[in-house]
């Protein structure tokens, strides 16, 4: 519904994963959900693209970022908030997945938040 609701809002929406791209991008089609990213990055099965920081570059490539102050990168562990911090980003940890609020808060994030809702208010 998030996704959703983003697209529906005209928000530009990346996926950048530690996973095989080629992996992330089967998982997307098979749930459906690979129509709601415009661009998907992962880490390469040659080991070329592997760490987190350089992923989220590639993201922010491939969108042809200019403005950074625009993007935000939410991620449930604390290496999607180094790796925001690596590009210059802002990032949101969420509650909702494998992390814990230590983690995040440990790794610098700039939002918490504990639902979906939060990040809508925090978007909006």
């Amino acid at each position: 519904d998030l996704l959703k609701f983003l697209k529906e809002n005209g928000l530009v929406v990346a996926l950048a994963t530690s996973k095989p791209e080629v992996f992330a991008l089967r998982i997307l089609e098979h749930f459906g959900l690979e129509k709601y990213f415009h661009v998907v990055t992962g880490a390469t099965l040659d080991g070329s693209l592997i760490k987190k920081g350089d992923v989220v570059a590639e993201a922010l490539k491939r969108l042809r970022v200019t403005e950074k102050s625009e993007c935000i990168m939410i991620g449930d562990k604390s290496h999607d908030i180094i790796g925001a911090k690596e590009n210059g980003i802002s990032s949101v940890g969420v509650l909702f997945g494998y992390g814990s609020k230590a983690e995040l808060k440990e790794a610098g994030a700039d939002y918490i938040c504990e639902s979906l809702e939060e990040i809508k208010t925090l978007l909006f």
